[in-house]
This record gives C-alpha cells, sequence and structure tokens, in this order.
C-alpha cells in the first residue's frame, strides 16, 4: 500500500513536470528559470526509482528487456507519426538523403530526431548501463563519482561554456560527442544512478534536515542563476551544479510525502505527462513556423498556451479512441 501511495504522488509530478518541459520549448527567455529545469532531471528519476524499487526487477534481465521495448516502441510511434514535421523542417529531405539518413540513425542514439526525443533513447541507455554497473561493481562511490563526473562536463558546456576558450578539453569533449552532450544519454546517467539509489535504499535522510536542504539547495540555485546570467557564463541553460542538491532533496521529500491522490486518476495522469512531453516539441514547431514567430512575451505566452492546449486535444483524442478495438494500436503512443 506504501508503494500504491508513492508512485501515485510521483504520477502527479510528472504531469506538473511535463507543463514545465513545455514552457521551456515555448516561453523562451521568459520561462521560470532555473525551476524549470529540474523536470528533466525528475522524470529520469523517477522513472528509474519506479523500476528498481522491485528488488524483482532490480536485477532481472527479463524485466529490463521489457522496459527497454516498452520505451523503444513509444519512441517508434512518435518518430513514425511527427516523421511529417520533424524531417522537413530538420532538412532530412533536402541534399544527399543517404547522408540525412545516416545523421538521423545518429541522432536516435545521441540526440533528438523529433523534438525532446533525446529523453527516451537517454534513458534506455541510461538503465541499461546502471543495470549492468549494479550488476558488476558493489562499489556505489565509484558510480556515483562517475556519473557526477559526467554531469560536471555537461555544466561545463552549457552554463558555463563562455569561461573556456574552444580548444579546451571540455569544449572538445563536447565537439567529439555526435549531438549536444547535455541533450544526450550522458547527462541523464547521474540522474537515472540517483534515482536507483533511492530504490535501494528508500530516504536517506530525516525529514526536517531533507526540507531545510530544499530549501538552502534552492537559494543556491537561484544564485548560480543569477551569476550565471549576470556574466553571461552560459551558451545553454540547461545543468546547472545545484541542480544535484536540489533534485535530490525535492526527490526526497517526495517519496516521504504523506500526501494522498484520491480524487485524481493517475493512470490518466500517467498518459497525459507522457503524450505532452511526446507531442509539444512538434507542435510548438510547427506554431513558430506557421503562426507565432516572435519572442516577445505576449507572444510566449500564447505559443505555450496554445502549445499546451494542441497537445491535451492530442492526448484526449488518443484517449478516446484506443478504447475502440480498431484503435488498441494506439496505446503505443504512452
Amino acid at each position: 500500500m506504501e508503494q500504491k501511495r508513492e508512485i501515485e504522488i510521483l504520477d502527479v509530478v510528472k504531469f506538473i513536470m511535463a507543463i514545465m518541459v513545455v514552457g521551456i520549448h515555448t516561453l523562451g527567455r521568459y520561462g521560470i528559470y532555473p525551476l524549470f529545469r529540474i523536470a528533466v532531471p525528475l522524470f529520469f528519476m523517477i522513472s528509474s526509482y519506479l523500476f528498481f524499487s522491485n528488488t524483482e526487477k532490480r536485477g532481472n534481465l527479463k524485466y529490463l528487456k521489457k522496459f527497454c521495448i516498452r520505451n523503444i516502441k513509444l519512441y517508434c510511434f512518435w518518430f513514425v507519426v511527427l516523421m511529417p514535421v520533424f524531417l522537413p523542417m530538420g532538412g532530412y529531405l533536402t541534399g544527399n538523403l543517404l547522408f540525412n539518413a545516416f545523421k538521423l540513425i545518429i541522432k536516435v542514439f545521441f540526440g533528438s530526431t523529433f523534438a525532446a526525443s533525446w529523453y527516451i533513447s537517454a534513458l534506455v541507455i541510461g538503465m541499461c548501463f546502471i543495470f549492468i554497473c549494479d550488476k558488476l561493481n558493489n562499489n556505489h562511490k565509484v558510480i556515483l563519482a562517475f556519473t557526477f563526473g559526467i554531469y560536471v562536463v555537461c555544466c561545463l558546456n552549457s552554463n558555463y561554456r563562455n569561461l573556456m576558450n574552444d580548444s579546451s578539453i571540455i569544449v572538445m569533449i563536447n565537439r567529439i560527442y555526435p549531438g549536444t552532450i547535455y541533450n544526450g544519454f550522458l547527462v541523464g546517467l547521474l540522474w537515472i544512478y540517483l534515482g536507483y539509489m533511492f530504490a535501494c535504499q528508500g530516504s536517506m535522510i530525516d525529514k526536517k534536515r531533507s526540507k531545510i536542504g530544499l530549501i538552502v539547495s534552492s537559494v543556491l540555485l537561484l544564485v548560480e542563476y543569477v551569476i550565471v546570467t549576470k556574466y553571461h557564463l552560459s551558451v545553454d541553460n540547461d545543468c546547472y551544479f545545484m541542480l544535484v542538491p536540489v533534485c535530490y532533496f525535492a526527490f526526497d521529500n517526495l517519496i516521504s510525502c504523506e500526501w494522498k491522490c484520491k480524487r485524481i486518476d493517475v493512470k490518466v495522469l500517467r498518459k497525459y505527462s507522457t503524450i505532452i512531453y511526446c507531442v509539444h516539441g512538434s507542435l510548438a514547431g510547427l506554431v513558430e513556423h506557421y503562426w507565432i514567430s516572435g519572442d516577445n512575451f505576449i507572444e510566449c505566452i500564447l505559443k505555450f498556451i496554445l502549445v499546451l492546449f494542441m497537445s491535451l486535444i492530442v492526448t484526449n483524442i488518443v484517449c478516446v479512441l484506443e478504447k475502440k478495438k480498431t484503435f488498441k494500436w494506439l496505446r503505443n503512443a504512452y
């Protein structure tokens, strides 16, 4: 019963995080930063926690295979559905088609094909990596140090890039990586591992200290954001150092939360959060291309509202049609 309560709360959080991700890709500089940046890390941590918290699944290759197949089906579904959007917009239908096909294959593993799809492939690759680490290495400090080291490289290449010249090793690592290193599977390894740690050990701090930790780290994250912005250190604002303690303490508070979801159908929320995440980026691209191309405050707000509204419509259509025998295949959409 306790596990059920935790899962319900996490599903509500995932829905809120999905709306935040819509904000990231539509509100531009008017997004609520750095708050919005907790969304993707928490997505990773929740998925990892829910998988590894089942002791039977934790070391069972069969369950890992099932997890991967489900996410690969999700990726393939939206890849096919959204091809008419991302192929022409991404320039895949012009120039050398063979080279474009190769580039598309590379992006499946190391970046995005349809907008924001990198998360799905990163989740699959990252979960396999942490699963193997769990099997081969019981030294959690080594794995934590390794994944955190990779995250540091991601931070330096996003929010601190302007501190380094183009010939630095950190920048060269990003250039060698076939995509953007902080929008690929490497950035997800730390978050997936933290979710794994919570699944294995549960809440590791008493509630009072955890709440204090969340408040203090949130203030420090805001300070980091102000410094990075003031001194123009950022190329992209994806990764902050203080996101690590903020997400750690936020997740610790979530899994020890006493709130119960009595009037909310969390199964429906689960569908909404997944479909909104998968479809919103392509809808945002269409809105920007055909209607709202400006980036002032009013236009960004309109873009956010419109994309979110369209995403909800798509989700409702899927939820209605999937109940009919002819459209059972729509269950692959979430």
